[in-house]
């Protein structure tokens, strides 16, 4: 049988990451998917609004996921990359903002 590319995991954490208070308004989660940019060391950030079809679109230049970041943290539920001890950006450094583990 052949190994999956993917595979999900979940944490014991995940009550802290996905409770009920995880996002408050649209303008929260927009904050959050722009922190997981900077954290990704994105020097831009474009955020679409496609008010008509109800859809918003953000697109970054940030470095992205491989397989094993997508395996290990995206699809690893409760991941929490400070335990890792990743509290700065790879690229410049950064301290690290993205708090809900969106596209991390």
């Amino acid at each position: 049988m052949k190994t999956p590319l993917y595979t999900m995991q979940i944490s014991l954490n995940v009550l802290q990451h996905l409770g009920i208070g995880l996002y408050s308004s649209i303008p929260a989660v927009l904050s959050e998917i722009v922190a997981n940019a900077w954290d990704a060391d994105a020097t831009k950030v474009q955020i679409n609004i496609d008010k008509e079809n109800k859809q918003i679109e953000i697109i970054d230049d940030g470095h992205g996921m491989n397989v094993e970041d997508i395996n290990n943290k995206y699809l690893n539920v409760g991941y929490a990359r400070r335990e890792d001890g990743r509290n700065l950006s790879d690229i410049f450094h950064r301290r690290v903002m993205g708090r809900k583990g969106i596209n991390s």
